[in-house]
């Protein structure tokens, strides 16, 4: 943010630490500073819930906060809506401020949702015209219908989640605060709220969303607090803090403390195990029917093919790209702001080159439905018979997933050093238009359904960014993705009359 920025929330050195044990008695003298009526022997024990937090948030931007159950977040949120004093340093908050932190929280279970409504507006202080103005506005975008008369506590966290949200974003605060409530309604009332908190910002409102979900964050924020055991680890550009925040937290492997590292095995000799699903997946299937299948493509001349507009047929003729040479097996192009994001693997295998192709050579920029390849180079830091699979995701800058592609099973024997090149061809590439980024897997052999349970050798996480472009000439045509289909052309004969579809069938034939 720049210096001269208006701030709509301010952080200076807050510190916030919360005493442990007692019981009633013992809260309600230390809320009123009369702790040493407490007579104890030894000091209370304190918990550092914020340690020395600053950073400025300007007015009409849109942060997400991010980190680990535990981290601060709740207590950061809870400070900037005033319902916590910070031990040490200074909150400023200019602007009335809507927070939305716990389910249900500010709603009475045994009022109706059209009681709650009023009760909610009047508190922030409209008039009653205002109020009346902002409850038709509520009851339109939560779309409860007759439910509005029942009591809230009938409410599902759904139909709870849109009243809320419809209810704080219709009083159009300087300061929006959500905490997690988006994760609690379905695919379309996340769509709803996603326009309405556009339409809020574009009239200068401040968003502070805390979530777990990296593409919602990516999505409705572009600046970034990660907090790690109440400090700030990073922050900075969305894209660069989310990034480094999932190789943090998604990369470990057993034995460093993190629970999402138990999906994968450790053997009592120490060494990387697959999880027995992917093992009986590949030890129990052989690919060899499934490759005869594949082996000779029907020809394209087999029936004739009305195809769509502009037209192309994947995989009809050759794709052809010049091939990277093994001495650019080292270089890393197309890398992706902020740099490659590796997490933690086994160690055997690892990516060590990356290149991205059009018919012309390595390229920055590929073009939408001409041939694009991407070439991976490996190395083995051990020697022994290897099977694997790989993979590679394609993200927008949202954080979408465009697609994601799986390869057949690759076995080979190698030595420690030992280079090996694999080769992604697009053909044609039938992305749309637009900057992506690709990160790449090299998985234990595995199938789709147990990839995430899958040996992992390495992971190379939205570590390069590719542009897509589309001739002028193609504009009429642009879409995200480029479907191939089949058209087929026929006459017909119609009835002399439309039908309505009240009139049977005999009466019909009789006219």
């Amino acid at each position: 943010m720049q210096m001269d920025e208006p701030s709509a929330i301010s952080f200076k050195n807050v510190t916030k630490r919360y005493k442990l044990g007692g019981g009633p008695r013992e809260q309600l003298l230390d809320a009123f500073g009369l702790v040493w009526l407490t007579r104890r022997n030894t000091p209370a024990a304190e918990f550092l819930a914020l340690d020395d937090v600053s950073f400025t948030l300007g007015r009409g931007r849109r942060m997400g906060l991010i980190g680990r159950n535990g981290a601060g977040k709740t207590t950061l949120l809870k400070l900037i809506s005033g319902n916590f004093r910070p031990s040490e340093g200074s909150v400023e908050v200019n602007g009335s401020i809507q927070a939305l932190m716990t389910m249900g929280q500010g709603f009475h279970p045994d009022y109706t949702g059209r009681d709650n409504i009023r009760a909610s507006l009047y508190y922030n202080g409209l008039s009653r015209s205002e109020a009346e103005e902002a409850f038709d506005d509520v009851v339109d975008f939560c779309e409860l219908g007759s439910f509005i008369e029942q009591p809230f506590k009938t409410y599902s966290s759904g139909m709870q989640a849109r009243l809320m949200f419809a209810t704080a974003t219709a009083i159009r605060p300087d300061v929006l605060v959500v905490d997690e409530v988006l994760g609690a309604g379905d695919a379309y009332f996340l769509a709803k709220s996603k326009q309405r908190v556009e339409q809020i910002i574009s009239r200068g409102c401040t968003l502070l969303l805390v979530s777990h979900s990296m593409g919602q964050v990516l999505e409705l924020c572009d600046e970034v607090i990660w907090l790690e055991g109440g400090r700030v680890a990073a922050m900075g550009e969305a894209f660069h803090v989310v990034k480094a925040y999932e190789e943090a937290v998604y990369g470990a492997m057993p034995g460093s403390g993190d629970p999402s590292a138990t999906r994968r095995q450790v053997s009592r000799g120490g060494n990387l195990v697959e999880a027995p699903k992917a093992l009986k997946a590949h030890e129990a299937t052989d690919n060899s029917d499934v490759n005869k299948i594949f082996a000779e493509p029907p020809s394209a001349a087999a029936r004739t093919l009305q195809l769509q507009l502009p037209r192309f047929l994947p995989h009809a003729i050759p794709g052809e790209t010049p091939a990277v040479p093994d001495e650019d097996g080292r270089s890393f192009r197309n890398t992706a702001p902020g740099g490659l994001s590796r997490w933690a693997g086994s160690g055997e295998l690892s990516v060590v080159g990356f290149t991205a192709s059009g018919p012309n050579g390595p390229t920055e920029r590929l073009t939408s439905l001409q041939p694009a390849k991407f070439t991976l180079f490996l190395e083995a830091a051990v020697g022994g018979m290897f099977a694997c699979t790989y993979g590679v995701a394609i993200h927008d800058l949202q954080g979408r997933a465009i697609t994601r592609l799986y390869s057949p099973p690759d076995r080979f024997q190698a030595e420690a050093g030992d280079g090996r090149r694999v080769e992604l061809l697009l053909n044609p590439n039938q992305l749309g238009p637009g900057t992506y980024t690709v990160g790449i897997s090299i998985l234990g052999e595995t199938m789709v359904e147990d990839a995430d349970a899958a040996l992992r050798h390495d992971l190379l996480s939205r570590s390069f960014s590719i542009i897509i472009e589309l001739p002028d000439s193609l504009r009429a045509a642009s879409a995200g993705f480029f479907h191939s289909c089949e058209w087929e052309f026929h006459n017909a004969t119609l009835p002399a009359k439309a039908r309505t579809g009240s009139e049977p069938d005999d009466q019909i034939a009789a006219e």
